[in-house]
């Protein structure tokens, strides 16, 4: 099949021309604006792009159209797409029914932390022997790429709530039928297209009411937003996951939930697994931040459900190399650490600080 991308040089739509050439397709695509590194990637895969979005590039015609959420109506390529009634679908709708079909999936959503979260998730499952697919919103560390087919049963996802285009309104998450659910938190984002957090928490909803019952939601339960959008109905498995402090020698103390992590270290470098109140592994790795200890018990509670042990799970973040930006160390100077970080939302900021 031939198969040409709308706006191909974004993370998410490069990361699905990715496998769709792994599945043996000939892809093509165009975008505003085409540069490196995706630019660069995508060609190693032998991928042809295309500068902007003049109709001809769809002569001859492809057998379909996968169109990104950046296009509109008034873009050459998509006026001539409904004119010559050639076969289109969204993103997240082609990645369900060419990839995701036959998958166990592990979706991370939420507002913050889902790329560090999924990354980790993903490194987990590589690190033990699963060799998982992927696609996740930057290139975690571990990996040269942000897509991949994976050669297991098991593909994780970085689960945004973004519309999927300008034919489907709806979340892009509610495609992707996860089986391991991942909530790391909610709050009021994207004001371009939801009115406000109750919009938000319909279409978490909605993700919810896919989930099997045999399926898995891991949240924290001291989100009051995610609480509201759980109380709304929930049919599946959950894990809950508290915030703990440590007192004396051994006690305890906070919200409790099924998984806790006990910090070592000021700086959350090293910490202790707990699930059920017994420690269960230890983390020491090249992170910092009490925000990314929470994204690596999420991590290790998911990896627990498709079958690695929480011990196994905690020793391979060890290893685990964080996608550019995020809390990343640039350098020193003069006595100054330098990080550069991706601060996309006044809560994710507060946290890194």
């Amino acid at each position: 099949m031939r198969i040409h991308i709308l706006g191909i040089c974004g993370t998410f739509m490069g990361g699905l021309a990715m496998l769709a050439r792994s599945l043996g397709h000939e892809v093509t695509g165009s975008d505003a604006n085409v540069y490196p590194p995706m630019s660069t990637l995508l060609e190693k895969q032998g991928i042809d792009l295309i500068q902007g979005y003049d109709a001809s590039q769809l002569d001859p015609q492809p057998d379909l159209v996968i169109i990104g959420n950046a296009m509109t109506r008034g873009n050459p390529c998509v006026e001539a797409v409904l004119e010559k009634n050639i076969p289109f679908m969204s993103g997240p709708q082609w990645l369900h029914d060419f990839v995701l079909r036959d998958r166990w999936v592990l979706a991370v959503a939420g507002t913050h932390g889902k790329t560090t979260t999924a990354g980790m998730a993903t490194w987990i499952l590589e690190a033990c022997g699963y060799k998982p697919g992927f696609v996740i919103g930057g290139v975690p560390g571990n990996f040269e790429v942000s897509a991949r087919l994976g050669e297991s049963p098991f593909f994780v996802i970085e689960a945004d709530e973004y519309d999927c285009a300008f034919f489907d309104k709806r979340s892009k998450f509610v495609h992707y039928c996860p089986r391991t659910l991942i909530l790391n938190n909610l709050e009021f984002d994207h004001a371009d297209i939801f009115d406000d957090l109750k919009a938000i928490q319909k279409q978490f909803h909605h993700l919810v009411r896919i989930v099997p019952g045999q399926g898995r939601i891991i949240w924290p339960e001291n989100d009051i937003n995610l609480k509201q959008t759980m109380a709304l109905g929930c049919w599946s498995e959950q894990e809950l996951v508290g915030e703990q402090e440590l007192v004396g020698e051994q006690e305890l103390v906070g919200e409790q939930g099924h998984w806790q992590a006990k910090k070592l270290t000021t700086d959350a470098s090293e910490w202790e697994v707990w699930l059920d109140g017994e420690k269960v592994g230890d983390v020491k790795w090249g992170l910092v931040g009490e925000h990314n200890m929470h994204n690596g018990l999420m991590a290790i509670a998911a990896a627990r459900h498709v079958g690695v042990a929480p011990a196994e799970a905690a020793s391979a973040l060890g290893s685990f190399i964080n996608a550019r930006r995020r809390l990343e160390l640039r350098g020193e100077a003069n006595g100054v650490t330098v990080y550069d970080d991706f601060a996309h939302h006044p809560t994710a900021i507060l946290a890194t600080l």
